[in-house]
């Protein structure tokens, strides 16, 4: 009997603390950031411009929205878990190539887990004959 009680206690803990650590990894409500150039995400280039992440309610924690900060036009994304890249405050990380900028991590806030996009078609193909430079774009979280 205490051997079982033993299972079901280190089992809740077990839960509980996989509970604590995805939930660093959501955006509460929404960040916002602003582009200077047009930019990737998964398979759909976004114009320059003002522009809101935020969760798809119903989807869970791996899959996120990007919109203009006008609501059109959006994109939702798979993303998955990533460890924080040491930088701090909200930031988004874009990989740059010579003729795609695609955003690639969303860290919601400074030291926490963040978010690592799934590669559209057009970062793929840039990929297979060239190495991208980071580009980091400062976001508020609202």
């Amino acid at each position: 009997m205490k051997s079982t009680v033993g299972k079901i206690v280190a089992l809740a803990v077990g839960l509980l603390t996989i509970g604590v650590l995805a939930g660093h990894a959501q955006i509460m409500n929404q960040l916002d950031f602003k582009m200077s150039q047009p930019f990737t995400v998964a398979n759909t280039t976004l114009a320059a411009g003002s522009y809101v992440i935020r969760p798809v309610a119903g989807a869970g924690e791996s899959v996120i929205e990007i919109v203009s900060a006008t609501g059109h036009p959006g994109v939702m994304v798979d993303a998955n878990s990533v460890q924080p890249d040491g930088q701090g405050g909200s930031h988004l990380i874009f990989n740059k190539y010579k003729n795609v900028l695609a955003l690639s991590q969303v860290f919601p806030s400074g030291g926490n887990t963040g978010y690592q996009l799934i590669q559209g078609h057009p970062e793929q193909m840039a990929a297979k004959t060239e190495t991208p430079t980071k580009q980091t774009v400062a976001s508020t979280s609202k």
